[in-house]
């Protein structure tokens, strides 16, 4: 029975070691780690010409260019005006490579509505996913109730629907109808709900950093770091966060 055992923990090695981590966060941790918090409609999606390297062992020759995304403010909740256009950088990955666990990039479209969570980025006058730039999907999320019916969840082998499965799912769903129409009492509801959140204000050097390097050590692990000073912007204090650390 160990041999077997071990066997199968053998076989199952290499699948585990593909799985990499993902920065998901509640609404609550969302709000207060966010600068800016909004319900917008997408204006215009247009290429940056900035690209970056992401370290992972299936990413290998993956091109990701930052999407120039202008995003109107239909409902503020947090550091913004109704009306007013964010600027907003969002991932995405050029080539058609097949990619196991790809970052969550969202893939926007005119005039789709979004709820944002946005920090500013390293280039001036620009902002980014709280959770950019290895995980832009767990802080920037459509509010079509069709992309969300798919996500599945069970529990004691029952189906349990998208809205119940959290407070941030039910936010998500709640926050337009059926229609894709824009629910401003659940808006309402949040500014109120999470008004201590809304006040906190991230650090000065929380920024969401555009251009990433690989950086390996000694022993040949690999992990991704802040390249400051290209780009022209990137030159503010790296933000002390790493995507996967991983071994080639």
């Amino acid at each position: 029975m160990k041999t077997v055992s071990l066997f199968l923990l053998i076989l199952l090695l290499p699948v585990c070691t593909r799985a990499r981590f993902v920065q998901a966060l509640d609404m609550k941790q969302l709000m207060e780690r966010s600068q800016l918090v909004f319900v917008g409609q997408v204006k215009s999606v247009n290429p940056s010409g900035i690209t970056t390297e992401l370290t992972y062992p299936t990413w290998e020759g993956v091109v990701f260019e930052w999407l120039k995304v202008e995003v109107e403010v239909i409902e503020p909740i947090k550091g913004t005006k109704k009306g007013e256009v964010v600027h907003t950088m969002m991932l995405s990955a050029r080539g058609g490579a097949t990619m196991d666990n790809a970052p969550g990039m969202i893939e926007p479209k005119d005039r789709q509505n979004l709820l944002l969570c946005l920090l500013p980025t390293s280039l001036a006058g620009w902002y980014g996913s709280v959770t950019a730039p290895f995980d832009d999907s767990q802080a920037i999320f459509p509010l079509q109730h069709e992309h969300w019916t798919r996500a599945t969840y069970y529990k004691d082998s029952k189906k349990v629907a998208f809205p119940e499965q959290s407070e941030k799912n039910r936010v998500i769903w709640d926050l337009a109808d059926d229609k894709g129409e824009i629910n401003r009492k659940e808006a309402e509801y949040l500014r109120k709900k999470y008004e201590t959140e809304i006040a906190a204000q991230p650090a000065e050097d929380d920024i969401i950093h555009l251009k990433w390097k690989r950086q390996t050590n000694a022993s040949g692990w690999q992990r991704n770091t802040p390249d400051d000073g290209s780009n022209g912007g990137d030159n503010k204090k790296a933000k002390k966060t790493y995507g996967p650390i991983t071994k080639p």
